[in-house]
């Protein structure tokens, strides 16, 4: 059986559609926890009163981090996914996962990825060069949703304050360990704006900055430029490349500039999908 743990700021206008997709299960099969935390909008409200079946736990404080821990905390099965809000799981990928509990072992998995373009030219560009990449093809980059056992729930055991949990997770428990769950597809909106895509990215950045710093376990990783334009000048996608390196290129800066000064730091998210 599985508990979904979904961390949710300010998403009143976007969480229905990743909820509507797990209305189709008992709680006796599927629990679901959604914790609003430091919201200034109508999230938990909006959850109570649409999905009254599923258990809403308020946060005063708006910390991702801290909603994974309360998540954990009080899940009643053993096998978690930890899903962001605006995230889709369709109600086919949910059984797929049920399927995949009972039927595999493994310590963590994720979805694959499908990353709807519904963005501007150059946002576009930047997704189509990175379906390309290694990075990508290896899975949990973008996906927004991860699947952790009970052993690696015994590992990770209360999640550090990180920027990127996802990060975190991947760097502990190893990425030779991580299993992609068959049939099972997160759906995740490219930023609309060119702009919204460079926050994102600095925020990614950042947390993968963050993770070096702090542990000594691996992170996530990357590829290099010079790799890259091999894929490029191989794939013909040179101007595609270009604009991905030009947005990694503002992203790593930013990221540099705020990590200097840990005061600095915010988390920046994408509005331009949240509407």
């Amino acid at each position: 059986m599985l508990t979904v743990i979904i961390p949710a700021y300010n998403e009143e206008k976007c969480i229905e559609r990743t909820l509507s997709e797990l209305t189709n299960f008992s709680s006796l099969e599927v629990e679901v926890i959604v914790l609003p935390n430091g919201c200034i909008d109508n999230t938990a409200e909006f959850v109570r009163a649409k999905f009254p079946s599923f258990k809403v736990v308020e946060l005063d404080t708006g910390s991702k981090i801290l909603a994974i821990n309360k998540g954990l905390e009080i899940a009643q099965f053993e096998h978690v996914l930890v899903q962001d809000a605006d995230v889709i799981i369709s109600t086919e990928s949910i059984r797929s996962i049920l399927k995949f509990i009972e039927s595999e072992q493994y310590l963590f998995a994720s979805p694959t990825t499908k990353i709807v373009q519904d963005g501007s030219f150059l946002t576009n560009m930047y997704y189509s060069f990175l379906k390309l990449t290694p990075a990508y093809r290896v899975g949990m980059v973008n996906s927004g949703a991860y699947l952790i056992s009970p052993q690696a729930r015994d590992i990770l055991g209360k999640f550090p304050q990180v920027i990127a949990d996802d990060g975190y997770v991947k760097g502990t428990l190893g990425s030779a360990n991580l299993t992609t769950i068959p049939s099972c597809y997160s759906v995740v909106m490219s930023p609309r704006t060119i702009w919204s895509l460079i926050k994102i990215k600095t925020r990614s950045k950042l947390g993968n900055m963050e993770l070096k710093k702090k542990f000594t376990s691996p992170t996530t990783g990357g590829n290099s430029f010079s790799s890259l334009f091999k894929i490029a000048i191989k794939e013909k996608a040179l101007f595609q490349f270009l604009i991905y390196a030009t947005v990694i290129s503002i992203a790593t800066f930013r990221a540099k500039l705020q990590i200097k000064k840990l005061k600095t730091i915010k988390w920046e998210r994408d509005e331009s999908t949240r509407i």
